[in-house]
């Protein structure tokens, strides 16, 4: 398998801040003091414009590179209080990014106090619960086109932890360090075992391979889990129990697919199924490790036409 495997640029822009420990917290971090919590015109600043970000992907030599785009939507979280009623809810809006750059501010209406540390995430989500201090969020898999666009705006899940620093009456102030991608990018083309011609995607069919108790399945939803003590580090998405393969559609047919799949702990052997859209269809399997954040280049891989 042709797999150049190059380690992501987008989603990211963080170094740690003079007074502040890491943007993604402590083990000894305890609650704030409830000090005048309220909502408030929260601007959350990028503290590293080095590096590059999220939202328009672009394919190059040099692998994927991104940036904001001004209007993004973002979820925060605040992980440091919830609101208590019948249930615990957490208190959670949408931020949007500021500005058309890789390093932009995210602004929003937030309720927060000096010191709270909040979860944000793209592309934007209404999921978030909470559960004996620890707030979750589900990522949908299914529904993928084979695009980058698509990926991009829908799929390409980030997270990042910020820390509100400084307040006034209506007014707030946070930083964010470097964001982490969640998932793994691939990007697969196809040939013909027999002939080495290329083949045409119009749908594919992804699934782990083996003989374990997911063989031929693979998890269509992830769920994020967090609290106010979690490391960014420590934040990963888990897959769902598997119950059939996911499926990759295409609008038309495509030279070469983009898919935004799980990371794996270690190698594992996935087995792809590719429809051409004349009724041809290809199987075959190949291994990979997928490593949170990697962009994986998986182009050529060599699949038998069915009879």
């Amino acid at each position: 398998m042709n797999n150049a495997r190059q380690i992501l640029l987008g989603l990211l822009g963080c170094t740690v801040l003079a007074g502040m420990t890491a943007c993604s917290g402590d083990d000894d971090m305890t609650l704030p003091i409830d000090d005048g919590v309220k909502v408030r015109r929260l601007t959350i600043t990028q503290t590293d414009d080095n590096t590059e970000t999220r939202a328009t992907l672009t394919d190059g030599d040099d692998g994927l590179t991104a940036k904001w785009t001004a209007g993004d939507a973002l979820t925060y979280c605040n992980l440091s209080r919830t609101q208590q009623g019948d249930g615990v809810t957490p208190y959670s809006g949408e931020l949007t990014a500021a500005s058309t750059s890789v390093v932009s501010q995210f602004m929003g209406n937030v309720l927060c106090g000096n010191g709270d540390y909040l979860a944000v995430v793209y592309p934007a989500t209404t999921t978030f619960t909470a559960s004996d201090n620890t707030f979750s969020y589900t990522l949908p898999l299914t529904g993928q086109d084979g695009t980058l666009a698509t990926l991009a705006t829908s799929y390409h899940y980030v997270f990042g932890k910020a820390l509100v620093t400084a307040m006034t009456d209506n007014t707030a102030d946070a930083t964010i360090g470097r964001m982490k991608s969640l998932l793994t990018v691939c990007k697969f083309s196809f040939v013909d075992k027999s002939n080495d011609a290329a083949i045409p995607i119009k749908t594919l069919t992804v699934s782990y391979g083996g003989s374990g108790g997911d063989a031929g399945k693979y998890p269509h939803t992830a769920t994020v889990s967090i609290g106010v003590n979690t490391a960014q580090a420590d934040v990963h998405a888990t897959g769902a129990t598997a119950t059939e393969p996911l499926t990759v559609t295409c609008t038309t047919a495509q030279e070469a697919v983009y898919v935004a799949l799980l990371p794996t702990s270690a190698q594992r052997t996935f087995s792809f199924t590719v429809t051409d859209g004349s009724g041809k269809t290809y199987s075959g399997t190949a291994k990979a490790k997928l490593t949170e954040g990697d962009y994986v280049v998986a182009t050529g891989l060599k699949l038998t036409q069915n009879e």
